[in-house]
């Protein structure tokens, strides 16, 4: 496999598994995955943390497709943030590959 198929499959790994993430909690608990978890006074905000860790690139890509949907965020704010979630997702990707053994 060439590297650069193995880096886009890693990044759709990653990104895959983030959602999977926020999905899974969000049936869970019926709250919405955000970085607010990490304000959060109860038990929560000690999840929270591992839990905002995973699914950020999902959350990242969410809020900037919103942001921008209400026209509130400048092309170069969501370049930088999709950029930013692009290598999240690259960096989780590789740290499942590498739990897997592959």
């Amino acid at each position: 496999m060439s590297p650069f198929l193995a880096s886009v499959l890693t990044l759709a790994l990653g990104f895959a598994l983030s959602g999977l993430t926020a999905s899974a909690f969000e049936a869970a608990t019926a709250r919405r995955a955000s970085f607010r978890l990490l304000r959060a006074p109860d038990v929560l905000a000690v999840v929270a943390v591992p839990l905002v860790t995973i699914a950020a690139p999902y959350m990242l890509a969410r809020n900037l497709a919103a942001l921008r949907r209400k026209r509130r965020s400048t092309v170069l704010g969501v370049a930088i943030g999709v950029t930013l979630a692009g290598l999240w997702s690259l960096a989780l990707g590789s740290a499942a590959l590498q739990a897997l053994g592959v």
